[in-house]
């Protein structure tokens, strides 16, 4: 399979869903080595299942980032995603894999009906941001989510406030 998405598979705001990262960015996850050697050919069972094994979540083009690239190439149902991956309560990596696609496809409304229930979640998160490491919330993720415009070094659409959609 090429990094390209099936044409059958509806876009997002006009476009191709993997154009939702950057270029630089999806071009340094073409070229790493664990997209060319456990990203080719998955399927969204598979990319559920890769993102158990995560052990952080990261700006660099590190698994996380390759998966979440996956799902966008792959462009599964919003109800799938929220189901197997977003109502994940065992594997927090999962859950913010979810969250993070979710936020990148979703309908505002759907985004803030699925994520704002996650604030109850505490466990923390690995962060690697260079030059270093850093522990982050599973709900501090979630805020950001929903309110900063960048977020791991990647743009994301912009999301109304929550008082203009009420």
């Amino acid at each position: 399979m090429a990094n390209r998405t099936d044409p059958l598979i509806s876009s997002v705001s006009g476009s191709d869903p993997q154009n939702l990262l950057e270029y630089i960015t999806r071009q340094k996850i073409y070229d790493s080595r664990f997209w060319k050697e456990e990203c080719f050919g998955l399927t969204v069972a598979d990319v559920l299942e890769k993102s158990t094994s995560l052990q952080c979540i990261g700006a660099l083009p590190a698994h996380f980032l390759a998966l979440c690239l996956k799902l966008l190439q792959l462009h599964p149902e919003t109800e799938l995603v929220t189901e197997t991956f977003v109502d994940q309560e065992d594997f927090k990596y999962t859950r913010v894999l979810g969250c993070l696609y979710l936020r990148l496809t979703g309908r505002p409304t759907e985004i803030y009906e699925r994520l704002e229930p996650l604030y109850r979640d505490r466990r923390k998160l690995r962060v690697w941001t260079p030059p270093c490491w850093g522990l982050k919330h599973v709900d501090d993720f979630i805020h950001e989510c929903l309110t900063e415009p960048r977020i791991l070094n990647l743009s994301l659409p912009r999301l109304p406030s929550r008082r203009s959609l009420q």
